[in-house]
């Protein structure tokens, strides 16, 4: 799988369980090849109330509101560039994303409906 599919495979996750999730956070690192519409998502999360901005080229939102369409969106984008992207589900998080979607871990609970609708959809390992 090229990057750039893995990144579709990870948007789709994404999107499949935004329903669930209630908000996201993301760090933003500068991004060496990243289409424009990446960087356009970089740009306006680095410009929302409560982003850390520590260096130029790296900064990290807060917990965002994961029901806004054009906020949404945007993490959607970027998530898969991260080091370290969320999305919550409550005091939890749903789903980790690290080191570029390199590593991406979905907590769901064992035996429901949303647990085999992952599994069916992505190559993923499964642990109980």
């Amino acid at each position: 799988m090229t990057d750039d599919e893995q990144r579709d495979e990870v948007r789709a996750l994404l999107n499949m369980l935004r329903p669930y999730g209630s908000k996201f956070q993301t760090d933003m690192p500068a991004f060496a090849e990243a289409p424009p519409a990446v960087d356009d998502a970089r740009a306006f999360l680095r410009s929302l109330e409560g982003t850390t901005a520590r260096y130029e080229d790296y900064a990290t939102t807060n917990l965002v509101d994961s029901a806004d369409d054009r906020l949404w969106e945007s993490f959607v984008q970027v998530a898969p560039y991260a080091f370290s992207a969320e999305l919550w589900q409550g005091g939890r998080y749903l789903v980790s994303l690290a080191d570029e979607s390199q590593s991406v871990v979905v907590h769901l609970v064992p035996d429901s409906d949303l647990h085999a609708a992952v599994a069916d959809r992505f190559d993923l390992r499964l642990l109980d």
